[in-house]
């Protein structure tokens, strides 16, 4: 799918699907309820820190049946912070670069790039979806 060089459209895209990734994240984590408890303050950390917690939850469930999970929570976790360095970092449209603030140096963006980023958390959160509902919420099941 190409935009013409315009940025804008796909860094919404971008911005859709990994909402809808932090959605999953949440639900993945009230799933693991049943190992700790999602208390209030839990509920306002960031995603990556939801997601640092969920990944130590699945780690400390000892079965290899959530290998599988484990993998799709590290990919998560680096398009995340891919997602992070894009987002925080001064995008302008009419050059097709983003300047990191840390650093100050500028790297190319393109359309292209990002809707293969949009696409690659979306395909990801619907992998969590699955594995959640298909692995781990039966295995969980099993534990009660």
């Amino acid at each position: 799918m190409t935009y013409e060089g315009d940025i804008i459209r796909p860094l919404g895209l971008v911005t859709l699907y990994f909402g809808y990734a932090e959605v999953e994240v949440d639900e993945l984590i009230c799933s693991l309820m049943a190992v700790d408890h999602l208390d209030g303050r839990k509920r306002q950390w960031s995603v990556g820190r939801k997601l640092g917690y969920a990944q130590e939850l699945v780690a400390g469930l000892n079965t290899d049946r959530l290998d599988g999970l484990r993998e799709i929570l590290d990919e998560a976790a680096e398009l995340f912070d891919r997602r992070n360095a894009l987002v925080h970092s001064a995008i302008f449209s009419g050059t097709q670069y983003v300047t990191s603030r840390a650093s100050g140096v500028a790297q190319p963006v393109s359309s292209d790039a990002l809707t293969e980023l949009a696409q690659e958390i979306f395909n990801c959160k619907e992998r969590i979806n699955v594995s959640r509902q298909r692995v781990l919420e039966p295995w969980l099941a099993t534990l009660a």
